[in-house]
């Protein structure tokens, strides 16, 4: 009887995944954000103590989480306490709950904070922080400590005493004893101050990020990053001390240079490179040399955060981009480039993926950047925000016959799309022209249901490929 009823049990009903040991299930819950890892450990007795086995603690503020919180914690509270005082309770209740679910220290391999704004009453918990992940941490540790959220770059956003709060709020002296951790991987630091000791000892240090790093003179941060001997990933943002970089004696395979205004030289062995990253003003033809550079660059991102309306700049435009004509995927983010700026745009022979990023100007400009990429094969637009065309120009499908349309796109992506009269004429001219389109997918910005369903019926009639696959969010 037994027998038969064990024979006729269904195959699945064994909980297979409770049955894995907890440095697995630790594993699993370690790609879910803290508090999420914490509510799975309560499911059942079985998972009571994986919690325990995480080996990721992570936990954020968003921007603007302290802005008018001085009221309510200082000047009106009887019992004064830190603005972050949720997330340095989260922070403890992780690492307090590991050390109670094991009953040991299980090393940890990921962590990261990141604080909206980090006031002296918050640095002494960072540092018994910091003295536990390193006391702790295994053979393999990725740091990501970011002590200031919002914008990192001056431009743009109207605000007179932006550098002067920017070096006021958000800052922590890091301990001397991080850099001479040899088990970091990757090591992601803000507004912070770097404190580097006589020797640093990073021999395996693969990724390094630096954002707003300030209070530390040029000769430090070089010096941090010429310690760094099996360097692959490097970025520097909103480093305003910074002016000069050369990093030839190791092969990058990913550069990212965003909003270092004052940097004047750039010098990087570009023999291996995989990605570049650029965001700031318009460079002049000296400020990056790229030794070694082959001639199809896999992935190129370009941001021109302001542009001034001189010819110079427009030929400035053009050398940058001449310089990295040789990409396979480029992501242009083209808000502040006057429409004259795409007269005259060099070829991309080897691009095959364009995504561009910004408020439509006019079909004509999109018109001429297809002209020069005759081998693409993905075509993207983000769209940020909706511009108001008056006298907008009749166009007819045969005026947007681009060969690389007609013959190579087989993807277009738009994504916010809102349906106005540019992004309207903009997607038929596109979808009327794309005779061997394989799939489009847009995403609709947020709005009445019977309109989003209206424009996606209007998106549907004007595909002609007859066989391309239709996806709208």
């Amino acid at each position: 009887m037994a027998t038969n009823m064990a024979s006729s049990s269904p195959p699945g009903s064994r909980d297979r995944l409770s049955e894995l040991p907890d440095f697995l299930l630790g594993d699993v819950l370690s790609y879910l954000p803290n508090k999420e890892a914490g509510r799975a450990a309560a499911l059942s007795r079985r998972w009571r103590h994986v919690f325990g086995s995480v080996v990721t603690v992570s936990v954020a503020e968003h921007d603007g989480a302290r802005s008018g919180d001085w009221t309510t914690f200082y000047y009106e509270a009887k019992e004064r306490k830190s603005c972050s005082w949720a997330l340095l309770d989260s922070v403890w209740s992780a690492l307090l709950c590991r050390r109670r679910c094991a009953r040991d220290h299980v090393p940890l391999r990921s962590f990261r904070v990141a604080m909206d704004r980090c006031h002296w009453w918050d640095r002494c918990h960072v540092d018994q922080w910091l003295s536990y992940v390193l006391r702790y941490s295994s053979q393999e540790l990725h740091l990501d400590l970011r002590f200031r959220l919002g914008r990192i770059c001056e431009h743009g956003n109207g605000d007179e005493y932006y550098d002067e709060r920017r070096r006021r709020d958000g800052w922590y002296e890091l301990p001397t004893k991080l850099f001479s951790f040899t088990a970091v991987r990757s090591l992601c630091l803000g507004y912070c101050g770097l404190n580097l000791p006589a020797v640093i000892r990073l021999p395996f240090l693969g990724t390094l990020r630096l954002t707003g790093i300030e209070q530390d003179s040029e000769s430090s941060i070089r010096r941090l990053i010429a310690s760094c001997p099996r360097l692959v990933d490097l970025t520097l943002e909103a480093n305003s001390n910074l002016g000069k970089v050369s990093v030839l004696d190791r092969r990058l395979r990913r550069f990212a240079l965003r909003c270092c205004h004052n940097m004047s030289t750039v010098d990087i062995d570009a023999s291996e490179l995989r990605s570049i990253d650029y965001r700031g003003t318009v460079p002049t033809q000296s400020l990056l040399s790229l030794h070694g550079l082959p001639e199809a660059i896999p992935s190129c991102t370009v941001d021109f955060c302001k542009v001034l309306p001189e010819e110079a700049e427009k030929d400035r435009i053009k050398m940058f981009l001449e310089k990295i004509s040789g990409a396979k995927r480029l992501h242009l983010h083209y808000r502040c480039l006057p429409a004259s700026s795409f007269e005259g745009l060099p070829s991309f022979h080897n691009l095959t993926r364009l995504a561009l990023q910004g408020p439509l100007q006019s079909p004509a400009v999109v018109r001429v950047i297809l002209e020069q990429v005759p081998n693409l094969e993905i075509l993207s637009f983000f769209m940020e925000f909706s511009v108001v065309v008056e006298g907008l120009t009749v166009y007819d499908e045969s005026s947007f016959a681009v060969p690389c349309l007609e013959n190579r796109v087989k993807e277009i992506n738009m994504v916010h799309y809102e349906g106005d009269a540019l992004q309207r004429t903009m997607a038929w001219l596109l979808l009327q022209n794309a005779l061997v389109l394989e799939r489009v997918c847009v995403v609709l910005a947020k709005g009445p249901f019977p309109l989003q369903e209206a424009l996606t019926r209007e998106i549907q009639s004007w595909v002609v490929a007859a066989n391309a696959e239709q996806i709208f969010f």
